[in-house]
């Protein structure tokens, strides 16, 4: 009796040991045959592969639509932008006829010599040295150093070879402005006896090559003294008030 159940459990192992032998071995193919054979893994494969497809073409249509609209937000927000300056420009425009160039500031950096700015338009758009270049407000911003064929040089009114004839707005308190860098400007010339305060308002006066009434800057210093024939004045540009892009450069031979 005990040899037989001997004999009956050797059996049993080796028929366990046997099919989890061939389950290691081949358990993939074994079950994908059952399936094949039945048809359904090949078709829900096929239909898995389809629908993957779809739902990449379908994203890829998303993509493509969203910089598409994208696209069209950057136009009308280009046009609004563009409709916004000219309009603002109009208030200027009168005052110079034929004379105005628009063009766009895309370098303004601080190197070792002062500001390095350059603007896309140049020699070949009608511009040349000494035209002065403005924001839509009047806000004087430089004059052009130099007129390439394609694009311009800029020297701003904080450079120190910088300078224009200035006055207090609605004041005969005038004066040379010129540039100081990291100071902003200085206004020479103001006698102990002028009348003038922080907070006033700068503007050109017109007296040298630069059209008068445009913006220069604020009075940020006053410093008077009993012995000194003149106060020392300085002026913190006005150019530094507003963010700059598109800009208006008025030509000093009107265009002729």
């Amino acid at each position: 009796m005990i040899a037989a159940q001997v004999v009956d459990r050797y059996f049993f192992d080796q028929k366990i040991n046997s099919f989890g032998t061939t389950m290691i071995k081949r358990p993939a193919s074994h079950l994908f045959s059952k399936l094949e054979s039945a048809g359904w893994w090949s078709g829900l494969f096929f239909r898995g592969l389809v629908g993957f497809k779809n739902v990449v073409s379908e994203n890829e249509n998303l993509t493509r639509e969203n910089l598409r609209l994208l696209s069209q937000l950057a136009d009308y927000e280009d046009l609004k932008n563009e409709n916004d300056f000219l309009r603002k420009t109009l208030n200027i425009f009168p005052r110079f006829n034929n004379k105005i160039i628009y063009a766009n500031i895309y370098q303004f950096q601080l190197g070792a010599d002062g500001y390095d700015v350059l603007i896309n338009e140049g020699a070949d758009g009608g511009i040349s040295e000494g035209d002065i270049v403005v924001t839509e407000e009047g806000v004087l911003i430089g004059r052009i150093e130099e007129a390439l064929s394609n694009f311009s040089r800029v020297l701003i009114v904080s450079d120190t070879d910088f300078s224009v004839t200035a006055k207090v707005l609605n004041s005969d308190t005038a004066g040379i402005a010129r540039g100081a860098l990291a100071q902003g400007l200085y206004f020479d010339l103001i006698i102990q006896s002028d009348s003038i305060k922080e907070g006033d308002v700068v503007v050109s006066s017109g007296t040298d090559l630069i059209p008068p009434a445009l913006i220069v800057g604020i009075v940020s210093y006053v410093e008077t003294s009993e012995t000194d024939l003149f106060k020392k004045v300085k002026i913190r540009p006005a150019m530094g008030e507003i963010k700059i892009g598109r800009v208006l450069i008025i030509r000093k031979n009107g265009g002729n």
